[in-house]
């Protein structure tokens, strides 16, 4: 297996475990549910809104995630919330509490890029069709980062490594 393979499938397990972690969770934590004791110190508040545009390429059904991944860095999710389209305009508070792995969280890392991407396919790894918006690198707890999802996410190309023969 070459090392290009090995990287393609280390990121494509890294995604099924983001969306294992979605599916078994099964809700999302806004500011008003979150108790105060889960708040950690780093934390911030996403208003997360659809142009009009792209609300007419989306069904009110389909999945919205919203996250935050490092600016610099692997892309993996630092903190996830699961909304729907017809949740939006939403306001949400990104926080350590719902960080992917131990260590992994939005207090690891200096900056963010917020992302919202409307899923058609209901999975976490972005794919063609699917509406997307993200913010500019922003400081860890910010307090308020406003994200519109304006545009369409194109087709993605894996390069294909060259075979070596031997």
């Amino acid at each position: 297996m070459t090392i290009s393979r090995l990287q393609s499938a280390a990121q494509y397990l890294g995604m099924i475990a983001v969306m294992a972690a979605i599916t078994v969770t099964g809700y999302s934590r806004s500011a008003e549910a979150a108790p105060a004791a889960d708040k950690a110190a780093a934390s911030m508040k996403v208003t997360v809104s659809l142009s009009p545009e792209m609300a007419k390429k989306a069904a009110p059904d389909d999945v919205v995630f919203i996250f935050a991944r490092a600016a610099q860095g692997p892309r993996m999710p630092l903190a996830i919330v699961r909304k729907q389209v017809k949740d939006l305009p939403a306001t949400v508070v990104l926080d350590d509490t719902q960080g992917m792995s131990p260590g992994m969280n939005l207090s690891s890392v200096p900056e963010v890029i917020v992302v919202a991407r409307v899923s058609r396919s209901g999975e976490a790894k972005a794919q063609a069709g699917d509406l997307e918006g993200t913010s500019a690198p922003v400081k860890v707890g910010t307090k308020a980062v406003a994200v519109s999802i304006a545009n369409v996410v194109a087709v993605q190309k894996t390069p294909v490594a060259p075979h070596v023969f031997r």
